[in-house]
């Protein structure tokens, strides 16, 4: 299972390598379209030379990477044997980290006529029959070790095997994700992955092709990740019947939250940390993605006309209200039955289930005079501040 050692100079060779031993091991050679590579490339470069892995992550990592090639290539094989479906009117929820969209994307998961990915689907290619079972058992240890390893993580992000997840996890099989910068210090393949114009589509076609392998009923789809914002341009292209749902917070307390959960998950793989750093890194990235995603509104009326905004206190103080209007704006159905699984759901899950997150802009270097310059165009303009 575990890859090639993250040692050497030769990161071509590597690369080669990894899909060399993907493909022995999984015994099938169709990669799909080569467009993972180059991303690949730079993801290995920076996890060689500048993650600074500690002995735990050397040992976790290539591991986790040969999962992915691994992942990849059940997918493909899958794609040649069956024509994926048409995804049609997906709904996407995205935003600012730590806005509310968890809480959001899990709620209207409850909808009959919705179905989001599944942690356990968006890690394990499904068999449709017992070994489905036992993935979904292992998928339980692993977040269990993760709790273990990070046990700040819990307070801020739950996960669960066959709760709704984000779509950074699918596209991660693209090597076109901000999965891997949660994860680890990489430079270079976080200013990539940043950059305006950088080639999204790639990741949104494999995203398009895994989820219509998975379609199995014409319940429509809805999806959510704040690394949507990134790309919103292929996605369109990808889906151009899609409607989002964008959730607002306060920037000043969503960028220090998600450099906190930033830090946590990279405790698992390095021993060096520099919160400083961190907390630069995470805050010029959602900048960025936020920027991307007020001009295309600005741009394109039409595409603006698909949006729906949700303000964080607004979704806390009411769920139900917000969703019946989200319902009305995405064609759905209000049923009884389903308000009373929203209850039900909020009532089983209150606010701070596993603890308070404690976390402030001074821990990370962040002030809060930069942050109100920096996002004052975003406040005035959903915040009304």
């Amino acid at each position: 299972m575990f890859g090639p050692a993250l040692t050497g100079g030769d990161i071509p060779g590597l690369v080669e390598r990894y899909l060399e031993t993907a493909a022995r091991k999984e015994g099938v050679v169709n990669f799909g379209t080569w467009d993972f590579r180059e991303p690949f490339n730079v993801l290995l470069h920076d996890l060689v030379h500048e993650a600074r892995l500690s002995p735990r992550g050397r040992l976790v990592t290539p591991y986790y990477l040969m999962q992915l090639l691994r992942m990849r290539l059940r997918v493909q094989h899958a794609a040649s044997q069956q024509q994926p479906a048409t995804i049609q009117r997906p709904i996407f929820v995205l935003g600012l980290p730590r806005t509310g969209s968890t809480l959001l994307h899990t709620l209207l998961s409850h909808h009959p006529d919705l179905r989001a990915p599944t942690f356990w689907e968006s890690h394990h290619w499904p068999r449709g029959d017992w070994r489905d079972f036992v993935t979904q058992r292992q998928c339980d240890a692993q977040l269990l070790a993760v709790s273990m390893l990070a046990p700040d993580f819990r307070r801020i992000h739950e996960l669960g095997t066959l709760a709704p997840h984000e779509c950074v996890s699918i596209q991660a099989l693209s090597f076109r994700s901000m999965q891997f910068h949660a994860a680890y210090r990489l430079p270079n393949y976080n200013r990539a992955m940043s950059r305006a114009g950088y080639d999204w589509l790639p990741a949104y076609r494999w995203h398009a092709q895994h989820l219509g392998l998975l379609q199995q009923d014409q319940r429509r789809w809805v999806f959510k990740a704040p690394a949507h914002m990134l790309g919103i341009g292929s996605l369109m292209q990808v889906y151009p019947d899609a409607l989002f749902v964008q959730t607002h917070r306060d920037p000043a307390t969503v960028i220090p939250s998600m450099a906190s959960l930033t830090a946590s998950l990279r405790r698992i793989t390095s021993n060096e940390h520099n919160p400083d750093e961190i907390g630069a890194d995470v805050n010029n990235l959602w900048l960025h993605g936020i920027t991307q995603v007020m001009q295309q509104r600005v741009l394109n009326p039409a595409l603006n006309a698909r949006f729906f905004d949700v303000r964080y206190d607004r979704l806390m103080a009411n769920p139900a209200n917000l969703l019946q209007q989200i319902c009305r704006f995405s064609g759905l159905t209000w049923q009884q039955a389903y308000a009373e699984t929203i209850a039900n759901t909020l009532k089983q899950n209150p606010a701070h289930k596993h603890g308070k997150h404690a976390y402030s802009l001074a821990q990370f270097g962040l002030q809060p005079e930069q942050l109100a310059e920096q996002y004052a165009d975003y406040n005035h303009q959903y915040l009304n501040v």
